[in-house]
Parts: structure tokens; sequence; C-alpha cells
């Protein structure tokens, strides 16, 4: 069994996936989205809370080392439960793909990298859709674009280096579930 990391923009499907991979196999994942606890923390009133609400309200990613910080923490809570890691949204820089490549290694952890493919008006339509505080139309324009410009690094990165396997996130929950539980099984 190995540890998984689902890739691409936000809003391409791969929280449902997570979830549905979480609730098919309760024992063997613990899913980490750094966004989830990022949008939690950001509710509290002090300085680590309002630091994340003004990042996020402007469609701005969270400081590597805030956001490695976050790994790490739950990277132990992983190692102590003895569970396999699930991650969405992280690593989304090339510097948080150094940090994750020096955890992972130094524990001999193996990775499966998931890639979920999704054209950008399709994004933008479904950032619309949920509608969260931190979705206004600048913010949703600006993550698109820093998606573009530090995480597109990261996967380029892969598609030279290492193993990723592509889905595609146009079709449907279902058909993608499918798809994801057949790659996690072989």
């Amino acid at each position: 069994m190995k540890d998984i990391v689902l890739f691409w923009i936000q809003c391409s499907g791969k929280g449902t996936q997570a979830k549905l991979i979480t609730k098919n196999n309760p024992d063997m994942y613990s899913y980490f989205s750094s966004g989830d606890h990022f949008r939690a923390l950001q509710t509290t009133e002090n300085a680590i809370g309002d630091y994340l609400k003004a990042r996020m309200e402007k469609g701005d990613l969270i400081d590597d080392n805030v956001t490695n910080s976050l790994f790490l923490t739950y990277f132990h809570t992983v190692l102590d439960d003895q569970k396999h890691m699930l991650l969405d949204g992280y690593p989304r820089t090339v510097n948080q793909l150094d940090d994750i490549f020096k955890i992972t290694d130094s524990h001999k952890r193996e990775m499966l990298w998931i890639h979920f493919t999704l054209p950008d008006e399709i994004v933008f339509e479904r950032m619309k859709s949920r509608w969260r505080s931190d979705d206004t139309p600048e913010a949703m324009q600006h993550r698109i674009a820093q998606f573009y410009e530090k995480t597109v690094p990261v996967i380029d990165y892969f598609w030279q280096h290492a193993e990723m396997i592509t889905v595609d996130a146009t079709r449907s929950i279902d058909q993608i579930a499918q798809d994801v539980q057949k790659i996690i099984a072989s």
C-alpha cells in the first residue's frame, strides 16, 4: 500500500475523490487537505487566523514554511496512527515538493501520484458553483494564475522525473471513482 497524492487545480474533484477513498478504506488512509485546514484556522481571531484570512481572500497561496509546518504535524500523526497518507492540495510548490520528498524518503514511504486533468473554463465554473466566502471572481482568477505559476512546475517535474497517473476529471464522480479505485488496487 502506498501513500496517495491527488494533484491538480482546485475544483478538479480531488477532495470528492479523497472523501470516497477514506470512506471506502477508513482504517487505511488519513486525509489531509491543506485548504480545509487553512479555512478552519482562518476563522480564529489571532495572528495566524488573520494572516490566513488575508491571504485566502486575495487568492494567494499560503507561505511554504507555514504549509510545510502544517504538513509535518500531519505526517507525524500519520506515523503515530500507522496509516497511509491521502494528500489533497499538498504539495503545491517546488519548495513543498522538496519538503515532502525529504520527509517521505527519510521514512521510506512509497508514493502514488494521481493527476486530475480539467480545463480552466470548467474549473472556473465549478469554483463559481461552490461559492465559498473566499471565492470572489478576482480571487478565483488569481488562484488559477497562482496555480500555473507555482504548481504546474511541480507537475512538470513529474513528467520528467517520476511516474504520475492521469485521470480525466471531466467525467462523472462515479466514473472517476472507478478509475481511482483501479489505480489504488493495482
